[in-house]
């Protein structure tokens, strides 16, 4: 009986928390368990066997409800009560903390609501830093934080037709990543740079893509590991996940 409490104390932990991409949700198929969690717990544990995938996610969350919930129940109350709770009972004990919000704030904007997608910008300017900041209070020094920059999902306006805007579309994800980038930096956090892993600037390397001929390598990457060029989708797909996952493995490495 003695060996199962001693097996449960040295028991370690990697908490992944955000929105959809924390929880894998992909076009048609819902919350998977080929999210770019998942992928980066198996290359982790193969380093720290015994570590432990522990979800906090919650698809279609912003930092304003991670920070005071309304989407997804949490017995604590929010997404981010939750995260804070578990990081204080296990202290010492985690040793990754990963996350990807921010996203839904900004999402009216591919609709044209430019007053919407205002707001949500200020509230990611005012919301991110408080989140990040929380975390690693709360964690310590123990684990590795890691974050991430986001790839286009506007670049699939290149294969129907619409180049201008395709184009248009990388300087406001420039922006959006800036902001990622500083909030991350300023809590210690690593940053995962999955923009640059779906070379999300590169319009002059040209491939071919069935359907679509000849394209330019960032649309080709978005019509491959996305459904948003098929399903008008930005989720990733299990391949899209798995290049996620290397660019938080190689950013906590």
């Amino acid at each position: 009986m003695g060996a199962g409490p001693a097996r449960a104390a040295s028991a370690t932990y990697y908490l992944a928390l955000g929105d959809s991409g924390a929880v894998g949700v992909q076009a048609g198929r819902g919350p998977t368990d080929e999210g770019y969690t998942d992928d980066l717990h198996a290359a982790l544990k193969a380093r720290r066997p015994g570590l432990r995938l522990v979800k906090l996610g919650c698809p279609g969350e912003t930092t304003t409800t991670m920070l005071r919930g309304g989407i997804c129940a949490y017995a604590a109350g929010s997404q981010m009560n939750a995260a804070l709770d578990f990081l204080k009972r296990h202290r010492g004990r985690v040793r990754y903390v990963t996350l990807s919000i921010g996203v839904n704030n900004t999402g009216c904007l591919l609709e044209g609501d430019v007053a919407c997608g205002l707001k949500g910008v200020g509230s990611l300017l005012g919301e991110l830093p408080r989140i990040t900041g929380g975390l690693r209070a709360a964690g310590g020094g123990t684990p590795v934080y890691a974050s991430m920059t986001y790839y286009d999902p506007g670049l699939a306006s290149w294969v129907k037709g619409d180049r201008v805007t395709a184009i248009a579309s990388v300087p406001l994800l420039d922006a959006f990543n800036g902001v990622q980038r500083a909030a991350a930096l300023a809590s210690g956090f690593k940053v995962a740079d999955v923009s640059t892993a779906f070379a999300a600037h590169d319009f002059a390397t040209e491939v071919t893509v069935a359907p679509y001929g000849t394209v330019p390598l960032n649309v080709a990457r978005i019509c491959a590991w996305t459904s948003q060029c098929t399903a008008g989708d930005g989720h990733a797909n299990a391949a899209g996940y798995r290049t996620i996952a290397g660019a938080f493995l190689r950013a906590v490495s």
